[in-house]
């Protein structure tokens, strides 16, 4: 064949044929090749390696979702004893996660507000296994100083683990703020179209050795088509991520001027409370907001059910513009206290700014807040 295929094809194969039993046992032993998918596939391997890259660490490791490889990250380094910090703000998955299932294997979870640095230092100060860290927050925003945090828990021997599913790669680099393991969904920016489910761990060589153990054993693995699919995503990563920033940038400023509207947040303001921070730490600001409207739960519901552009829809990241209520999907199990100590108010709505024309988000944001609000 003359030619080569421009674009790699979608392996889809359970199992691999040798034309030996050394050859098979080679693989076996010393894990440097494909013996079955669930261990390794080459699709799946060129993603892992691809967004290893872009986050700057040796390895990568792919799973069939974004909590499938918070949960195996997290569970391959602890034991019965282990203690773990980390933010209150965190993904609703991950703290139940942390809440609810790891308390039962005798593992300590505290969980500080990401704003009270003092109480976090104090907590790690008592000495921990992993500080779990989330930046940008979901759903406010909140953008975590990430540095002292990073060297106090270092000193006391701990891994570092990080969710940069907001940021994405392009906007923040944890591994230039000593973070260890950094974890994605790739469900949202890196597929970037709403149309797969999955996760990605970047980490170094000794970390993707304990995580793919566990992953193996566990079994929540990336698919091959989902892994043809981020590939494809990864291609325009960068000129998303660009028309993303430009465009929360432009309705965030609406919605700060917009009457109707309480409170908005965006780290690319300068009314944010960590707008000197995110300066500091990230290249852009994301494709992420939230706004309080000025009105009560059913008032809220009613802006929802009037966006004709903007879907109503959970999930974030994709060319589409998507918007919900915390209050009713992504934190509903949180208790009404914790959601309180979160910020999440029953009229708080979370904004996913895609790459349509950001006057015409801008048009639909409008007459939805006025069929609500008059």
């Amino acid at each position: 064949m003359k030619g080569k295929p421009a674009i790699s094809p979608a392996y889809m194969t359970a199992t691999y044929k040798f034309d030996s039993s050394d050859d098979l046992i080679d693989v076996v032993q010393s894990q440097e090749g494909y013996i079955y998918s669930r261990w390794d596939n080459p699709s799946v391997k060129e993603v892992e390696e691809a967004v290893a890259h872009l986050e700057g660490y040796e390895c990568g490791i792919g799973f069939s979702s974004g909590m499938a490889a918070i949960s195996t990250a997290v569970l391959s380094h602890i034991c019965a004893g282990s203690r773990i910090v980390a933010m209150q703000e965190i993904y609703g998955g991950t703290y139940e996660l942390f809440n609810d299932i790891l308390p039962k294997l005798s593992v300590d979870t505290t969980l500080i507000n990401c704003f009270d640095t003092g109480q976090l230092m104090a907590q790690i100060d008592k000495g921990l296994d992993i500080l779990y860290l989330e930046s940008p927050t979901n759903p406010l925003l909140r953008v975590v100083d990430i540095d002292p945090l990073v060297r106090s828990a270092k000193a006391k021997g701990a891994v570092i683990m990080m969710d940069n599913t907001f940021a994405s790669p392009i906007n923040q680099r944890p591994l230039d703020m000593g973070v260890d393991v950094v974890i994605h969904s790739a469900t949202k920016y890196l597929g970037g179209h709403h149309d797969i489910t999955a996760g990605l761990v970047c980490c170094n060589k000794a970390a993707h050795d304990k995580i793919w153990h566990y992953k193996k054993i566990l079994g929540g693995v990336m698919d091959p088509m989902t892994a043809f699919l981020i590939m494809r995503g990864l291609r325009t990563l960068e000129l998303r991520i660009a028309r993303h920033n430009e465009n929360a940038m432009k309705i965030a400023r609406f919605l700060e001027s917009h009457p109707k509207v309480k409170t908005t947040y965006y780290p690319g303001l300068e009314s944010h409370p960590d707008h000197e921070v995110a300066k500091r730490q990230m290249k852009g600001f994301g494709g992420m907001l939230s706004f309080d409207v000025d009105g009560d739960f059913d008032q809220t519901k009613t802006v929802m059910d009037h966006l004709k552009l903007i879907s109503l829809a959970t999930s974030l990241g994709g060319v589409t513009s998507l918007a919900n209520q915390p209050i009713t999907n992504t934190h509903v199990a949180l208790s009404p206290e914790n959601r309180k100590k979160a910020g999440v108010s029953e009229s708080l709505v979370r904004l996913s700014v895609g790459i349509e024309d950001a006057d015409l988000l801008i048009q639909d944001l409008d007459q939805a807040l006025a069929v609500a609000l008059g």
